[in-house]
């Protein structure tokens, strides 16, 4: 066998991998060989050949781009998490100065329609009073009310309901404006047990979603749950 076709032979025995693992295991070969990144040439999607310092550098580009928005999307979250707790401030120190369950009912929406650009605002509250249901019919509903089913699993479990709402409900909360919400957030409102539902609309079907956060609600239905049941009682 002539040295040439030896050389052929021993070329083929390297693989992939070993030059892989040479080149972990010596980080420094390129500094000592700083030569060869001009003259190594590594095809690009547009066809043509860049050399691999050409390459690193786009690498390294594309990996800071990705790295800045990134940084812009947990920027935007912070300063919506700082938003939706100073909120949640501002709300407890005007409820604490409420004397009516009225005032605290128009303090909430309030806050929600103005400060947090809320669409639509339900509050209903469950009763056995049959005058209060007859007085008030869009703010009471009784304990004996069918529509109360609609909501079954939510009364049951006291646990925040986001998402595209049912037709029946949607008509239910939010009566005339049923039209235009496309999904909602309905909110238990308890102690011991459920005794009234805030709800929340939005005329974006994606702003309430059922994989969407719902700490800042939980800790809205407590405070309101709080105040209100104060007033009902």
């Amino acid at each position: 066998m002539t040295n040439q076709a030896q050389a052929h032979d021993n070329t083929q025995l390297v693989d992939e991998d070993q030059v892989n693992e040479y080149l972990k295991s010596h980080p420094d070969f390129f500094i000592k060989n700083s030569a060869l990144l001009a003259d190594l040439k590594i095809a690009h999607e547009s066809g043509t050949a860049i050399s691999l310092i050409e390459r690193q550098l786009s690498v390294l580009r594309e990996k800071n781009r990705h790295l800045e928005s990134r940084l812009k999307d947990l920027m935007s979250a912070a300063r919506s998490n700082q938003r939706l707790n100073d909120s949640l401030q501002q709300l407890a120190i005007n409820l604490f100065i409420t004397d009516s369950l009225d005032d605290v009912i128009a303090t909430v929406v309030e806050e929600l329609k103005n400060k947090l650009e809320t669409d639509f605002i339900s509050i209903r509250f469950i009763t056995g009073d049959s005058k209060k249901i007859k007085q008030q019919p869009e703010r009471y509903i009784s304990q004996k009310s069918k529509e109360l089913g609609l909501f079954s699993k939510l009364l049951e479990d006291k646990q925040i309901q986001c998402g595209r709402l049912s037709e029946e409900q949607v008509s239910f909360l939010f009566s005339e404006d049923a039209a235009e919400v496309e999904s909602g957030a309905v909110i238990p409102l308890a102690d011991t047990e459920v005794f009234g539902l805030l709800a929340l609309g939005g005329r974006d079907a994606q702003r309430y979603h059922p994989g969407m956060g719902t700490e800042y609600l939980q800790k809205l239905a407590e405070l309101v749950s709080a105040v209100i049941k104060r007033f009902l009682d």
